[in-house]
């Protein structure tokens, strides 16, 4: 359960971290044909659909509560953000409680009173989508996008984009044709195992503050399938930094 509920992490921080502080739009969303295949015309046209880059930008900190289940468990995970790029997350499932804190450098895992370093790939995973700034702009962050063709998901016309991490890494984002929004994510995750396959699909997008989230969120990796629903969304309630230190080793 410790790696499952840690996959999850990655899921979620794309579908509630986003900011516009550094993208320069190409062309009008209502006008620009996004069939130009052009990748990051497609990305900007999701970020008008859930909300635009006015609503978006006022966005200084975000608490998430979320409840479902995992192998066969029922889970509650509740997801603090604050901007630039700090998190922690809480996760109690069945008798075992997680708390994961970056500090917009650093990150730990704590499970069960047992404390483990976020290293490597997971770490430089982690640092990636903390940042608010994440998908707005790729290339500060050294990701490589491509327009990757026209797939169909839920009888829908979907585009395809991929990015390639400055780890070598791919995950395909999946874009409604018709609407924008975010159907799903295809990635690689590294394992101790070695690299498995991740899927996640966003559902049920509702509005909240002028932005919209995907209320339902559904991950399959590993053999299990992760199901959440979100229960509240709270925006910009002065979260401090006390939140985000990683407590010293003692």
């Amino acid at each position: 359960m410790k790696r499952l509920s840690y996959f999850l992490i990655f899921a979620l921080m794309l579908t509630v971290n986003v900011s516009l502080s550094a993208f320069t739009p190409q062309d009008s969303v209502k006008t620009a044909a996004v069939d130009s295949v052009n990748p990051n015309l497609v990305i900007e046209r999701y970020v008008e659909a859930i909300g635009g880059k006015d609503a978006l930008s006022k966005i200084e900190d975000r608490t998430t509560i979320m409840r479902g289940t995992a192998m066969g468990q029922n889970i509650t995970m509740i997801v603090k953000q604050k901007v630039p790029n700090k998190l922690r997350q809480e996760i109690k499932a069945g008798a075992m409680d997680q708390v994961v804190i970056f500090d917009g450098d650093k990150g730990v895992m704590n499970v069960m009173n047992q404390k483990i370093e976020v290293k490597d790939k997971e770490l430089e995973a982690l640092k990636l989508e903390a940042n608010m700034d994440f998908l707005t702009d790729p290339t500060k962050f050294g990701i490589k996008l491509f327009f990757d063709g026209v797939d169909k998901f839920n009888g829908k016309d979907v585009y395809k984009i991929k990015m390639v991490l400055p780890n070598e890494q791919k995950w395909y984002a999946y874009f409604y044709k018709d609407s924008g929004l975010k159907a799903k994510d295809d990635r690689e995750i590294g394992t101790p195992r070695g690299m498995v396959s991740q899927t996640t699909i966003y559902d049920d997008y509702k509005d909240v503050d002028g932005v919209k989230y995907p209320f339902k969120i559904t991950q399959m990796v590993g053999g299990q399938t992760i199901e959440v629903t979100v229960s509240s969304i709270k925006v910009n309630k002065g979260l401090t930094d006390d939140l985000f230190v990683i407590p010293d080793d003692k």
